[in-house]
């Protein structure tokens, strides 16, 4: 599912050039006093709205694309990466930003640990880029910015929000709505809402998710927990090194020494 390329949003933006166009064609024969009417240019307007429509379909398409690398960036990336993301984004010519939404960069800023400059970036995206799916991100990124207070109250609500939303149908959003969940439940310490959400994600056809159950299980003991009665997916020491990898680079350094140490046991003779 599409978040910023819909079809709606390609006709809003397409109409607003369109009129934007129309309204410098009436402009120009009023100030030069031509005595051409405005109907006499239609062969333009039409040409000029067929070639901007496919124009502005590509805009919103590329658009997409680097919503969802930033996304992904949010998640997966270093701190240097980060950095080099969120400077990309203020250097979006002005021209653009129409069609540009700062959901991305608020996303990354928001994992940077700099919650101000996220809330800025947030409430400085284009009107174009209101309602639809964009609008359930928002949710997303509300629901963390609060989660970034670092307060219970805020981690707890965070929970709450992100719980109860239903899927986008987005991966990289739904990937980074289950990041936001999985962090703010480490961080407030909650074992039975983190075996609830472990079970599903191990359950999960999506590798990535797969990584986040990995997470929560090593963090909690959730097999030792447990016992017999709970069923898992082996964590094999491939999947534990790509959880180690993620949890490193968001500076998590106590989870990355537990997934260390779950790492040595499953290369021993015998490891589980």
């Amino acid at each position: 599912m599409r978040l910023v390329a819909t079809w709606t949003r390609w006709a809003a933006g397409a109409a607003v050039v369109a009129a934007a166009f129309v309204g410098a064609v009436e402009g120009f024969v009023l100030v030069t006093r031509s005595d051409r009417t405005l109907g006499s240019f239609a062969w333009l307007i039409v040409t000029f709205t067929a070639v901007e429509a496919v124009v502005v379909f590509a805009v919103l398409r590329a658009e997409e694309a680097r919503l969802a690398r930033e996304l992904r960036t949010a998640r997966t990336g270093t701190p240097v990466l980060c950095g080099m993301v969120v400077k990309r984004r203020q250097q979006t010519p002005l021209l653009m930003r129409l069609f540009s939404t700062r959901l991305g960069a608020t996303a990354v800023l928001l994992q940077s640990g700099d919650r101000d400059a996220a809330l800025d970036a947030m409430a400085a995206g284009s009107a174009l880029m209101q309602g639809g799916r964009l609008d359930g991100l928002r949710a997303i990124l509300d629901a963390d910015a609060e989660g970034a207070t670092g307060t219970s109250v805020g981690l707890e609500r965070c929970v709450q929000r992100l719980r109860a939303m239903e899927p986008l149908g987005n991966r990289e959003a739904d990937l980074y709505r289950t990041h936001v969940l999985v962090k703010a439940l480490l961080q407030q310490g909650d074992p039975e809402g983190a075996l609830e959400l472990a079970h599903a994600l191990d359950g999960s056809g999506d590798e990535e998710e797969r990584i986040y159950a990995a997470w929560l299980r090593v963090w909690f003991d959730l097999e030792a927990a447990e016992g017999d009665a709970g069923e898992w997916r082996p964590l094999d020491e491939g999947k534990l090194r790509r959880a180690t990898l993620l949890a490193r680079a968001h500076g998590a350094e106590k989870l990355v020494e537990l997934l260390e140490a779950r790492i040595a046991s499953v290369a021993q003779p015998g490891g589980q």
